[in-house]
């Protein structure tokens, strides 16, 4: 599966216009995200892809998203019975994990446009557009205008949280529940 999507950060104001101005599609649930890679945050510009654990309402799975360009992506994905699974899986060949998203997650769409409202652990709120074969991001400025953002695209989540690492205090924060969800959501998990 092709996905080419992009990001930018919104306030409270903005995400109530979006809300007003797009269909849901799905209510706001927890998503859980964890990467493991060889080369820490360096495993995207270095291989090119990142692998990733996900569960969401109970439900796992393991992806791989490979680059295709800035905004473009190739996506595959195995079930998993729990996220530990995966975790074991990817431990055994020599990757580590390095990045931990934990959001909640409302998806809403226009016309060929998925919308993922995102709030974000550690990082605050932002919005991210899937775009559908068909629909360019040039089609998307009018919406964008319509909604109040008019600030430049944001980076990849990752490459946010591989900055925000060089400030110590956050990187205390990252790390502390980076530690609570491997002692609770990975060493521990039973189903």
């Amino acid at each position: 599966m092709i996905e080419r999507e992009v990001r930018y950060k919104i306030d409270e104001k903005t995400k109530e216009k979006i809300k007003k101005s797009s269909c849901l599609e799905e209510a706001e649930s927890v998503y859980v995200d964890l990467c493991m890679g060889k080369y820490g945050f360096d495993s995207l510009d270095k291989l090119g892809y990142i692998i990733r654990l996900r569960e969401k309402a109970g439900a796992c799975v393991m992806e791989a998203k490979k680059r295709l360009d800035n905004n473009s992506w190739q996506e595959a994905s195995v079930k998993l019975n729990t996220i530990k699974d995966g975790y074991d899986f990817l431990k055994n060949i020599g990757l580590e994990p390095y990045l931990y998203i934990n959001r909640k997650r409302e998806i809403r769409s226009i016309k060929e446009v998925k919308i993922f409202i995102d709030e974000i652990d550690l990082l605050g709120t932002f919005v991210e557009f899937e775009l559908k074969d068909g629909y360019n991001f040039k089609d998307l400025g009018e919406y964008l205008e319509l909604n109040g953002i008019n600030s430049k695209p944001e980076k990849l989540y990752g490459d946010i949280f591989k900055e925000r690492m060089q400030d110590e205090d956050f990187k205390l924060k990252f790390n502390k529940s980076l530690n609570e969800f491997l002692m609770k959501g990975i060493l521990l998990c039973v189903r």
